[in-house]
């Protein structure tokens, strides 16, 4: 079972492209994601477990990433699959309310969510949901691609 988890752990590092799941369904399974790596999913596997972002509605259901920054720059590629009316969020909180949109984006067949400007070391959440001018709560599949200068910093290693 170690050598399984090793042998994960050496895949994940070595290919960084790879996407394991396709966003996290709360606050707690908040899929993890990295530079210059692709990721897919579809909102409508989730909840609206994220009801407003600050003063903003969130009308459709939500998945969740993180990342903690590290000298970010560039911006989070968003390419929506069946042209439904999505929103990508970044927050510095997860919950009922997500916080004030620290960047936002929304559109109906791609497009773009700066990362430039955040605070080193802050964890910060990425949402995909639908559009918070949108009260039909759209949700649908998606994909994206994070930049190659999302560094994030290996918290901790260990093997038992």
């Amino acid at each position: 079972m170690k050598k399984l988890l090793c042998a994960l752990v050496i895949s994940a590092i070595a290919a960084p492209g790879l996407a394991f799941a396709d966003g996290g369904t709360s606050c707690a399974t908040a899929q993890e994601i990295f530079p210059s790596s692709n990721y897919s999913g579809d909102t409508t596997t989730s909840t609206n477990f994220v009801g407003a972002f600050g003063g903003l509605p969130s009308p459709g259901p939500d998945l969740a990433f993180k990342f903690t920054a590290n000298n970010a720059a560039g911006t989070i590629d968003v390419t929506i699959n069946g042209g439904w009316n999505a929103g990508g969020v970044i927050t510095t909180a997860c919950g009922g309310n997500g916080g004030n949109p620290v960047q936002a984006a929304t559109g109906t067949t791609a497009f773009s969510v700066p990362v430039s400007g955040l605070t080193n070391g802050t964890l910060y959440y990425f949402y995909m949901t639908g559009n918070p001018s949108d009260n039909s709560g759209p949700g649908g599949a998606f994909n994206f691609t994070t930049p190659a200068t999302l560094p994030v910093t290996l918290q901790n290693f260990s093997i038992d």
